[in-house]
């Protein structure tokens, strides 16, 4: 991978990582015969499930759309595998439905092993998914396209996301990226966007990091790095 051209699948899919993992050991330590204990991850789950519906379709719509003419192979591959994608979220969708209506404990144990296996396999999926658009798609992308013309698709993108789903966003691109990448990130934001929206980005940061990064990033920023 060249390493000196723009990825636009970087920052969403290391948020998108950080969801699936977060959300896998959540479900690990879940007792499934305590409906309330489990209804926490079951609505993680939910926000998984729409988060990643919503990528897909942005990433259809955006990138897929755009790269169909250079290889219209390798486009419908990656159009295929959205909706092998979809039927795993509508089996997910479907237990956590079961779920709720079970009616004792031993249903709710039985459902929720079975939840466990079926996000294994959405995981499993979409790992595999991401890294092939990272390693195949964005060779598409780099040999037609400048670093300019895809930061534009990314920006469309960025258009199609709600206002009131933005910092869910924001929450788990900032627990899966590393600390250079928040601190270009917040240089972006800061230059490029309203400053509640760099404000907001600085309190998510305060809150989902880790205390000892957040002193690192902030010392980063003070040092000039932000202008």
């Amino acid at each position: 991978m060249n390493s000196t051209r723009l990825n636009v699948f970087n920052q969403i899919h290391k948020g998108l990582r950080a969801l699936l993992f977060d959300t896998a050991i959540l479900m690990q330590q879940t007792d499934f015969g305590n409906s309330q204990q489990a209804e926490p991850v079951l609505a993680q789950t939910e926000l998984l499930l729409s988060m990643f519906d919503a990528h897909a379709q942005h990433e259809d719509s955006c990138i897929l759309e755009c790269a169909h003419q250079h290889n219209p192979g390798l486009i419908g591959e990656f159009e295929s595998e959205h909706q092998t994608d979809l039927v795993l979220s509508s089996q997910l969708a479907a237990l956590i439905d079961r779920y709720r209506a079970a009616g004792n404990e031993d249903q709710r144990y039985a459902v929720g092993t079975a939840l466990l296996h079926a996000l294994f396999d959405f995981i499993a999926f979409n790992l595999k998914h991401m890294s092939k658009e990272e390693k195949e798609l964005n060779m598409v992308l780099w040999d037609n396209y400048n670093d300019r013309e895809i930061m534009q698709m990314e920006h469309r993108i960025q258009q199609l996301i709600p206002p009131d789903k933005l910092f869910i966003y924001f929450k788990w691109m900032i627990r899966g990226l590393n600390n250079i990448e928040v601190v270009q990130w917040l240089i972006a934001v800061k230059n490029g966007a309203p400053e509640v929206v760099f404000n907001g980005l600085l309190e998510e940061c305060r809150v989902n990091l880790p205390a000892e990064r957040w002193r690192l990033i902030q010392s980063l920023l003070s040092e000039g790095s932000l202008r």
